[in-house]
């Protein structure tokens, strides 16, 4: 209760409005429950990766090619671009995989 100012705060609200700390100890637990199940039901937006298989195959850029140059395992990137694995690091915002994988062909030396 003592290292988040939000906390520190409704604490002090609390205490002034005369609840003992066992009251507050419940009422944060709620108000964390509350703001848990909100991140739990609010849906996420994805950017659309279905094309990013196809795009690497049409460059003729191989899967252990593309893992070497991110630095990542050949099946992440296999899931990654199957839309089996959410990779924020790789995916960033959308479009920006497919302006990496447009840099890496161009610097990636093709066999």
């Amino acid at each position: 209760m003592s290292s988040d100012a939000r906390t520190r705060e409704y604490v002090a609200r609390q205490t002034a409005a005369g609840r003992t700390k066992k009251e507050i100890i419940r009422l944060l637990k709620r108000a964390i429950a509350r703001e848990i199940f909100r991140y739990l039901t609010t849906p996420v937006s994805v950017p659309d990766i279905s094309d990013l298989r196809p795009a690497r195959q049409a460059k003729n850029i191989t899967l252990t090619t593309v893992a070497e140059h991110f630095s990542v395992w050949p099946a992440v990137i296999s899931c990654f671009e199957r839309g089996t694995r959410r990779d924020d690091d790789l995916a960033g915002l959308p479009g920006l995989a497919h302006r990496r994988l447009n840099s890496a062909a161009q610097q990636i030396p093709r066999p």
